[in-house]
């Protein structure tokens, strides 16, 4: 392994540590504003999905929205340039 695919390996590593992170923590923030709107622990699948709904268009969520699409974006560019580099 070369010195620049261990870079590129090691920037893709620390993405996707910062994409999970967002990802759980906004999971975890939808579940429970679901819950505290339907006042049970765990909600079903339709609340949920209203919830993912509401964040889609909610403009408080925006910034939070927009770093997760643009790291979710970044993630694929890095995995697309690394498997046309691999061969």
């Amino acid at each position: 392994m070369t010195t620049g695919m261990t870079i590129r390996l090691i920037l893709m590593g620390l993405v996707f540590l910062v994409w999970a992170v967002m990802m759980f923590s906004t999971l975890f923030t939808l579940r429970a504003r679901a819950a505290e709107k339907t006042g049970q622990a765990i909600s079903g699948p339709g609340s949920f999905a209203k919830e993912i709904g509401h964040w889609l268009r909610s403009p408080e969520d925006k910034s939070t929205r927009r770093t997760l699409f643009f790291l979710t974006f970044v993630l694929v560019v890095m995995t697309v340039q690394n498997a046309l580099m691999a061969g």
